[in-house]
């Protein structure tokens, strides 16, 4: 089995929770501290630690600690190799797409009621 890492499926999956996508936001405006973003997702530190956890896991975010005090920065490189990964992707379908619809403005008769039998769906 091949082993391929990039790094992006950790991004993806800290990305794919809302209250972390909110930190992640929170973030984008400036350093934080921990408790400053529990206050402001509405939850406890307990469960903000492990978000946090998560995106430092992916390389989202970064902490310092200075005496009882947590502050967390983003780290935008991650961020923008996900971005540019989904842009390729949205680049390839939306070339097509478009040749679907120019396919479908030549002669729409062509894919008739089972667009199986026009030969769309091969």
């Amino acid at each position: 089995m091949v082993k391929y890492f990039d790094g992006l499926d950790a991004v993806a999956a800290a990305l794919a929770h809302p209250g972390r996508r909110q930190a992640i936001s929170l973030l984008g405006a400036g350093p934080a501290s921990s408790s400053h973003l529990a206050r402001a997702l509405g939850i406890g530190l307990p469960a903000m630690h492990k978000h946090l956890g998560l995106l430092t896991g992916a390389g989202l975010i970064e902490s310092t600690k200075v005496g009882r005090v947590v502050t967390h920065r983003l780290r935008p490189e991650p961020l923008r190799r996900y971005g540019g990964w989904l842009a390729e992707r949205s680049a390839f379908w939306n070339s097509q797409l478009d040749a679907l619809a120019d396919a479908f403005a030549d002669d729409p008769k062509d894919f008739g009621d089972d667009p199986a039998k026009a030969g769309v769906l091969e």
